[in-house]
């Protein structure tokens, strides 16, 4: 089969592999749609690059129920990213995220792969397999699952730091659920991404030399009532705990080195400091609602390419104009 293979130092080629045999927990699933996320950066950067990909994101079509009775040979399937043991009670209760046993789909930009049987969903005639690819993985999952576990009601002031793909999302959620966005973002490119969807404001954050003092200017010297740290640096994060108001969110989204005190959360602010990680199998269905009442979530995507052009997929993550990417393989 035919799969991307991430070559480092920011390039990526489509080579031949073997087909992946999937073993007694798992089905075979032709690939339709899988979608490039951050986390592959550093290898598509580094000077090592991989032995294929490190995809995750993807719908398909079942090729091989391999006994599984629940599936059906071409049965169309959005893929969680994470999958657990299916037995432990953070599984039962579709929470995969905490199990201790807890893997991601690998090497999914390719015409296969392998996912466990019970990690997986039917996928409604209206959902697309690029929606699909976001429905059930990083793309909407970490926006939607970081924002309403912080409470956002409509008419808040939220800060989005980094506007990523993952960034771009928590825009899009928090605009449709009637919040004020400030989309904070170095590159011109991702500003204008987030004002298409549906920020409120745009920073530029090496245009001012006091963010603190210009986010308390634009919320009436309040500051934000909740902001989502995506960017996962340290800079950015302190900015996070003197800019959001007392009694305010922080939510902690990004990867990276990190260190807070405590006491900066508690003289005269009361305020609460939240991570998440990923998404809850568990909350598909609340996020196919959302899409189906109104959340355009197409909107996130800038690009859909096939094979045969994934390093103009990759490039734009690269240089940081693009939003979310998908490759196609039908």
């Amino acid at each position: 089969m035919r799969a991307v293979h991430i070559l480092g130092n920011g390039k990526v080629q489509i080579d031949e592999y073997p087909m992946p045999v999937p073993n007694e927990n798992q089905v075979l699933v032709k690939v339709t749609a899988s979608g490039v996320c951050g986390s592959e950066m550093g290898a598509v950067r580094g000077e090592k690059g991989m032995e294929m990909n490190g995809g995750h994101e993807v719908a398909g079509i079942i090729a091989d129920p391999n006994g599984h009775a629940q599936w059906e040979e071409g049965d169309r399937v959005g893929v969680f990213t994470l999958q657990g043991c299916g037995k432990c009670r953070w599984c039962r209760i579709g929470k995969d995220t905490f199990c201790s046993e807890v893997g991601t789909p690998s090497a999914t930009h390719a015409e296969y792969c392998v996912s466990k049987a019970a990690s997986m969903v039917k996928l409604d005639d209206d959902v697309s397999n690029p929606v699909a690819v976001l429905l059930c993985g990083d793309g909407l999952g970490v926006p939607y699952g970081a924002t309403v576990r912080s409470g956002l009601e409509p008419g808040d002031i939220t800060c989005v730091f980094g506007c990523g793909p993952v960034g771009l999302g928590m825009v899009l959620v928090q605009a449709f659920l009637g919040a004020k966005v400030i989309a904070v973002e170095p590159s011109q490119a991702r500003r204008d991404l987030a004002m298409k969807m549906g920020a409120w404001q745009t920073i530029d954050p090496t245009a001012t030399d006091d963010m603190v003092g210009l986010l308390k200017d634009m919320t009436d010297g309040w500051g934000p009532d909740k902001v989502y740290e995506c960017a996962g640096r340290q800079d950015t994060l302190d900015v996070a705990m003197d800019a959001t108001k007392p009694e305010g969110i922080i939510v902690c989204v990004g990867h990276g080195k990190q260190s807070i005190d405590p006491q900066r959360l508690i003289i005269k602010r009361n305020m609460r400091m939240m991570g998440n990680w990923v998404a809850h199998p568990a909350w598909y269905d609340d996020m196919l609602c959302m899409y189906q009442s109104g959340l355009d979530v197409d909107r996130l995507i800038t690009g859909i390419y096939p094979p045969e052009q994934a390093q103009a997929a990759y490039d734009g993550m690269i240089d940081q104009t693009a939003g979310k990417v998908i490759l196609t393989w039908e």
